[in-house]
């Protein structure tokens, strides 16, 4: 090659980089605002020097690749703190419901209403006898018990909703997951000799969102497609295949090609989706057995208190409102709500029978003191529940019926001094019914007659008793300060939920639980400030790394310009030098 020749070769090579240049410079600016581009730069390299004359001289430059300017490390770590953000924020949205539903901040709070029950009893035993008092017992305790069963709905409102959200959320990883493979297709076969860089931000793009639903690896494969593994080793992409997650029920469920399904819930953290699982079955699930476990608490020790006393009147009937599974197993194993409460060790329980003027009955009255009253039953190790009935009804006067589950006379009867909570696990002459939140009531007996609301109880030497009798109100009203073993939950979406035990009050309790829920709200805001301050100094490193700059592409723009003029002047001298040289012939 001549030495013009050369010249106007290397001129030539100068003026395609610069534009190359300019051309990357232009798609630069054009994609300032698009999200998840990363800068692109052109990378020169002098052509290989040639050798001419005995020197080796240079042949110009040419533009060796498009490069892309981004840091996968810290790409990743921002993804990874985005997701963390992401399930603190879904989770802190979520917590602020739940903080209202347990507001103690009206009259109408749970905290409040458990105050104002035993201010009622407390003015029940100063006048036991007073209509007005009982009635206004029974009322407040209705409204009590609608308030615990609205909290179970308004739990169940939250899980309902957050299943909702994790199905969109499933829905939308599927047409991620699908869209990547097809990236990775068109990556596979555009990369043979050349980098796609916009391809690779797409499909960093689709990656960062899917890591705001859940956590995953992601592995570059030797033919530049990626792979996408989820929880327990689950891929979601390989190469130009996807597979989907599907929900059943409200399980989150992969499917491998052979069709079979990996329930993947559990294993799922961070993202939106791991946030809200775990708020769904792990803080929500907590509060919900904590809630029942107090409720059964409280239910069981006024029923309790309740069974051991008597009202204005006696029971022509009484039925119990706790039902069994099995009549013929023994009281303890026989599916009564309260069976572990109850007391086989040869206790006993005393039912007082009268007559229908309301007399303490006497079978001999020639005899000092009551004959045949009261019928004391033994519950013995053992006894079953049908054993129980026939014992029943084998007393004097007195009938008893599985089938109904009443005890009967023909004048009235009331029950003392039951050491063996088989009344109360019964659910015979209780004040509530029920053994959770979701289903505690008034007993229907009490609903019928407020005389049943037992203030008193029976003398035991005697048989009477009196309406103006308040040692029963007054035990009722001494339970608020009663420490007792209440179920306290932790709940683990891998390792199960595990039943621990708090002794206190029953409002003590309830105010731990209500105070707990504010500790771990106030928790997850420290953890959402935390992640949002990480997200953005990992923004402005990203940006500092990969994103576009306008006053640098317009530096390179006029560097580029000039670069191209003067390549421009040397192929215009060189044909002037060419001229001269033909001019000269």
């Amino acid at each position: 090659m001549s030495g013009l020749g050369m010249v106007l070769n290397i001129a030539t090579t100068a003026l395609a980089a610069q534009q190359y240049g300019m051309d990357v410079t232009g798609h630069n600016i054009a994609n300032v605002n698009t999200e998840g581009y990363s800068r692109q730069s052109p990378t020169l390299e002098p052509k290989q020097a040639l050798l001419y004359q005995g020197m080796l001289l240079g042949r110009g430059v040419k533009t060796e690749q498009v490069t892309r300017s981004v840091d996968q490390f810290v790409e990743n770590n921002l993804m990874r703190e985005k997701s963390s953000m992401l399930s603190s924020k879904e989770m802190e949205k979520y917590m602020q419901v739940l903080e209202g539903i347990f507001s103690e901040n009206s009259g109408t709070s749970i905290s409040a209403m458990l105050s104002d029950y035993w201010n009622l009893w407390n003015d029940i035993s100063n006048n036991p006898s007073g209509s007005s008092e009982r009635i206004a017992l029974y009322e407040h305790s209705v409204l009590m018990s609608n308030q615990f069963k609205s909290l179970g709905p308004d739990l169940n409102q939250i899980q309902t909703d957050i299943t909702n959200a994790v199905t969109v959320g499933v829905e939308r990883i599927n047409q991620i997951t699908s869209e990547i493979a097809q990236i990775n297709i068109k990556i596979v076969g555009m990369e043979a000799n050349n980098v796609a860089n916009d391809l690779r931000d797409k499909r960093n793009a689709l990656v960062s969102e899917f890591n705001e639903y859940l956590n995953v690896k992601t592995f570059e494969q030797s033919n530049h497609s990626l792979s996408i593994v989820a929880a327990r080793g689950c891929p979601l992409v390989q190469g130009d295949s996807n597979y989907e997650l599907e929900m059943g029920g409200d399980r989150v469920k992969w499917q491998d090609s052979g069709g079979n399904y990996v329930d993947i819930t559990n294993y799922i953290t961070n993202g939106k989706l791991g946030g809200w699982l775990d708020l769904r079955d792990k803080i929500i699930a907590k509060y919900e057995l904590d809630l029942d476990a107090m409720a059964k608490e409280f239910i069981w020790s006024v029923n309790q208190q309740h069974s051991q006393g008597v009202g204005l009147e006696g029971f022509s009937t009484v039925t119990g409102t706790y039902s069994v599974t099995n009549s013929s197993a023994a009281i303890t194993a026989s599916g009564l709500s309260y069976q572990d409460k109850v007391d086989d060790s040869d206790k006993e329980f005393k039912i007082w029978l009268f007559d229908t003027n309301g007399d303490p009955y006497d079978s001999d009255p020639g005899t000092v003191g009551l004959q045949g009253n009261p019928i004391a039953i033994t519950v013995t190790s053992g006894m079953t529940v049908d054993q129980l009935v026939t014992e029943i009804d084998n007393g004097t006067g007195v009938q008893a019926s599985l089938d109904r589950g009443e005890i009967a006379t023909l004048g009235s009867l009331a029950f003392s001094d039951d050491n063996s909570n088989v009344l109360a696990a019964l659910g015979v002459n209780t004040f509530f019914s029920g053994s959770t939140a979701g289903d505690i009531s008034v007993n229907s007996t009490i609903v019928a007659d407020k005389n049943h609301i037992a203030a008193a109880q029976i003398d035991a030497t005697t048989g009477e008793f009196a309406s103006g009798d308040n040692d029963n109100a007054l035990a009722m009203t001494d339970l608020q300060y009663m420490s007792m073993d209440i179920s306290q939950w932790t709940c683990d979406r891998i390792n199960g939920n595990t039943e621990g035990s708090f002794t206190t009050t029953i409002e003590n309790y309830y105010h731990s639980m209500v105070g707990s829920i504010g500790i771990v709200s106030s928790s997850i805001s420290r953890d959402v400030d935390f992640n949002e301050m990480m997200v953005d100094k990992l923004n402005t490193l990203r940006n500092s790394i990969s994103a576009v700059s306008l006053d640098e592409e317009m530096t390179n723009l006029i560097k580029y310009q000039h670069a191209y003029q003067a390549a421009a002047k040397l192929i215009t001298i060189s044909d002037e030098m060419l001229n001269t040289l033909i001019s000269a012939r």
